[in-house]
């Protein structure tokens, strides 16, 4: 009799082990899977809002001298700032978004029509890095972009802080 209470006792044992170990690894991979997630909806998310401003250098370059561009953009995302950096480098000007996301950094590079990009008025810029480095917290979530023509026929679009 002793010997049937102790066999239980080993396969009660046994097979709560077995349970747990299948629902910590059900668990697990059901973890994994929607981290994994997260990181591609983010992904998705700050390459589509990143279009914005490559979408606002376009309108302003096509609106011809003169023309100004109004942009507003979230000064944050999810709680967290994004950079922003108007450039042009050698043959080609391209907007550059950065963003620190919960699982990893993301950074995206949209071609924009090829102009002088420079820093207009305001005090929303970051000296010293190449290009126009907009802090956007400073900005308020929101730029002007102008598109005016040099004497050579050159043309430059003017980043200002909207403020």
């Amino acid at each position: 009799m002793r010997n049937k209470k102790g066999q239980v006792a080993l396969e009660f044992l046994v097979y709560a082990g077995v349970f747990l170990l299948i629902a910590v690894s059900a668990y697990a991979l059901t973890y994994f899977n929607q981290r994994g997630e997260v990181a591609v909806r983010e992904s998705q998310m700050f390459r589509e809002f990143g279009y914005k401003f490559q979408y606002a250098a376009i309108v302003a370059y096509r609106g011809g001298p003169g023309f100004t561009y109004d942009l507003y953009f979230p000064s944050n995302i999810d709680g967290k700032p994004f950079q922003l950096v108007y450039m042009t480098v050698g043959d080609v000007s391209s907007v550059k978004t950065v963003w620190n996301g919960t699982s990893s950094e993301y950074a995206y590079l949209y071609t924009i029509p090829l102009a002088d990009y420079e820093p207009g008025g305001g005090d929303c810029f970051v000296p010293g890095r190449g290009g126009v480095n907009i802090d956007v917290e400073k900005a308020n979530g929101h730029i002007l972009l102008s598109n005016e023509v040099t004497d050579a026929g050159q043309v430059v679009i003017k980043v200002h802080c909207g403020g």
